[in-house]
């Protein structure tokens, strides 16, 4: 398995940029939305990326759609608890939700029968960020490399243990991938949220961390974690001393994508009311510059775009599951 979830999207862009760009027309808005406070779905903890990002994401939007946004944190299940939330809440444009890509793709392929959502449930808004993984340990930890945690691992297989944020997630899709890479086996804990996990590394409660960049950076470069891999095609500028998986013959890529999205059914004045305010926040310069200090890559795709690379990255997903299915660790 060789996972990339960012792949397809500059595809995708040149392929619709043209077509998006003639069916473009001024919106009609509704005169009379919004008249009352719009909640904001978090699927995940308070404190992690995701959560980090929303609440920035609700301060500058208030601003741009003129009523108050209240972010309400729905966590479970590794975000799918939240996602049914927002798939069946009233299509009225008061409830909308950050989606994680590839996550938000992956529950329908994997519990088919049982998931409470589809992508057809769900109207994507806009991509805000593209976010590369990191594995990372602490800083007392033996632990200097890949190499020296892919020795200790199959020295005794399953004795390294290494966080994530749910099943089918980038973080467990990132670190099934390095194991596969590495021959090895490993023992996966989930946790609700970022803050979860990193609480349990410094405590020396797991012995790995895979997450995001914007999650880590920060702790890498206060000496806090030591990051192992940075799991993209480069070294990136927040943590340029943490190698790539390439550099150590280790072919992984991963990253992951949070963005916006409402239930389908929103009348199509409200969804472009809200889209138009989703793009006059990420090309605000000021939040650009908060996404910046928190090492968030900001990758806008708006509406039908976000869409087709959603579509793109489920399809993808899916045949990997049908070729070979990763199981629950």
């Amino acid at each position: 398995m060789r996972l990339l979830c960012s792949k397809g999207k500059n595809t995708i862009r040149t392929a619709l940029g043209i077509a998006l760009a003639a069916s473009v027309s001024a919106p009609v808005f509704a005169a009379d939305y919004p008249n009352k406070p719009i909640q904001m779905i978090v699927s995940f903890g308070a404190g992690g990326s995701t959560d980090t990002m929303a609440r920035i994401f609700a301060k500058y939007a208030e601003e741009a759609i003129g009523e108050r946004i209240v972010v309400v944190n729905r966590p479970g299940a590794g975000g799918e608890l939240g996602w049914v939330h927002l798939a069946n809440a009233e299509p009225d444009g008061y409830t909308i939700g950050l989606i994680n890509s590839p996550a938000v793709e992956v529950y329908p392929i994997t519990r088919a029968e049982s998931v409470g959502y589809s992508l057809d449930s769900i109207r994507p808004l806009a991509n805000v960020v593209t976010d590369p993984g990191v594995l990372a340990v602490a800083a007392d930890s033996p632990y200097q490399n890949l190499d020296d945690l892919v020795a200790a691992s199959r020295e005794e297989p399953g004795s390294v243990t290494v966080s994530h944020e749910g099943v089918g997630g980038d973080d467990h899709l990132a670190a099934l991938d390095f194991a596969e890479a590495a021959g090895i086996k490993l023992n996966f804990v989930s946790f609700s949220g970022n803050a979860e996990a990193t609480a349990a590394l410094l405590g020396g409660h797991i012995d790995a961390f895979e997450g995001n960049m914007s999650e880590a950076a920060n702790q890498i470069n206060e000496g806090k974690v030591r990051g192992l891999a940075v799991w993209s095609d480069k070294r990136m500028d927040p943590i340029p001393n943490v190698p790539t998986g390439e550099e150590q013959d280790y072919n992984v890529s991963s990253a992951a994508s949070r963005g916006l999205a409402v239930p389908e059914g929103v009348p199509e004045e409200i969804y472009q009311q809200l889209l138009e305010a989703s793009r006059e926040v990420i090309e605000n310069p000021e939040f650009q510059a908060e996404m910046d200090k928190l090492n968030m890559p900001l990758d806008a795709l708006y509406g039908q775009e976000y869409a087709e690379f959603l579509d793109a990255s489920y399809k993808t997903l899916k045949v990997m599951w049908d070729n070979e299915p990763w199981i629950e660790q």
